[in-house]
């Protein structure tokens, strides 16, 4: 059987831990843990994590890529599944993700990403438009999975070093683009993530597709991903 570690990074999310976790414990294939990696959150972030998670450990870094990392440092699991706080798991989820590990050449999985009030448009681009453009960058060698529905094998993990605390954006993908050297990256359109849709609504159309594709290509091109992330909560 799968021993499976989920982790989720944190920082002052009390208004979206507690929908996020509760998803995660109604999985129809049960985590056998559940971590919650904190920034030290000065909310409720923490009550609720110690509520809901099976080990919460502190983090004070407070970015991204140091989150995962710390959650990672933790976890006991073969797999390690990556979430955010600010969405939520179908019950299926989990168990579509891990599916394609059955193929020991596959070193890491991650799923389709939808926003959880879409509007029409916004539904019809998640469904129809961007899973050809993941499936093509992906044959082309350019992983663009979201760490908020992520995994991979945990001893794949530890050979590429995990994930490059130095960056505040784009460690996904740098994750995935380096775990291509230890097997097959596979995107699962099943396996769904309903993300909040705040940074879209914060930010805009024009700020935030441009940042993410200016993010995008200066990460493939260069390897340079964009160092300022401003949070919204």
């Amino acid at each position: 059987m799968m021993r499976t570690s989920v982790i989720v990074p944190t920082f002052n999310e009390e208004r979206q831990l507690e929908r996020c976790l509760s998803s995660l414990r109604n999985q129809s294939f049960a985590a056998d843990e559940i971590i919650v990696a904190d920034g030290n959150s000065t909310d409720a972030t923490l009550d609720i994590a110690r509520t809901w998670a099976d080990d919460v450990v502190i983090e004070r870094k407070r970015t991204i890529s140091a989150g995962r990392q710390a959650g990672a440092d933790a976890a006991t699991g073969r797999w390690l599944v990556f979430c955010d706080a600010d969405s939520y798991y179908p019950q299926d989820w989990l168990l579509d993700l891990l599916r394609p590990f059955a193929d020991a050449r596959v070193a890491c999985t991650h799923g389709k990403v939808l926003l959880d009030d879409a509007t029409g448009i916004e539904h019809f681009l998640a469904n129809r438009v961007a899973p050809k453009f993941f499936r093509t960058a992906l044959e082309l060698g350019y992983p663009t999975g979201a760490g908020s529905n992520l995994a991979i094998r945990h001893d794949v993990f530890r050979k590429i070093g995990g994930f490059n605390t130095d960056l505040v954006t784009a460690e996904d993908v740098d994750l995935q683009r380096r775990a291509l050297t230890h097997g097959r990256n596979v995107y699962v359109e099943d396996a769904v993530a309903y993300i909040s849709a705040r940074r879209l609504r914060s930010w805009g159309y024009p700020k935030f597709v441009g940042f993410h594709v200016q993010n995008w290509v200066q990460y493939a091109l260069v390897r340079r991903p964009m160092r300022q992330y401003e949070a919204v909560r």
